[in-house]
């Protein structure tokens, strides 16, 4: 065995439990979001009216909302796009396997592997722009209108 089939063996492994490392801490960044979001609205409810409690609960509640509200506008985008360009980096792969064997069989067999290559590339390159778009055009939460009417 060669030591390129050996470290391209290595780097797609490498690339695979990278992108499936992100997809799942992007998954769990979510979750606990969310969590995080249910946990603000039970510390309202403890809070009972006290304003420094209340205060507290603000700041927390901003926080959490500013991060959840950016987490579901443009993370499923971000982790679409990873798992879009991981599909186009193994077929391609796949593709260069085949392209050196002979007759019929593998050369359609390329054919196709190589169709799904760029059907994942341009998938992987649409997820990116609309996450791209939706991060440059998501409003974002702020809550400086608020608090200005508080102070006065």
């Amino acid at each position: 065995m060669n030591t390129w089939a050996c470290a391209t063996g290595i780097g797609l492994l490498a690339t695979t439990l990278a992108t499936i490392a992100f997809v799942v801490y992007r998954q769990r960044e979510s979750t606990i979001l969310k969590r995080d979001a249910e946990l603000a609205q039970t510390l309202r409810d403890l809070a009972a009216g006290d304003p420094v409690r209340l205060a507290a609960v603000d700041e927390f509640e901003t926080a959490v909302y500013r991060r959840l509200f950016y987490t579901a506008e443009v993370g499923p985008k971000v982790r679409s796009a990873a798992w879009a360009l991981l599909g186009a980096v193994l077929a391609g792969f796949g593709a260069l396997a085949l392209d050196s064997l002979d007759g019929t069989v593998p050369m359609i067999m390329w054919g196709v592997v190589l169709a799904v290559t760029v059907i994942f590339v341009l998938s992987a390159l649409a997820f990116a722009a609309l996450a791209l778009y939706a991060a440059a055009t998501t409003p974002r939460v702020t809550f400086v209108d608020v608090d200005a009417s508080d102070e006065e």
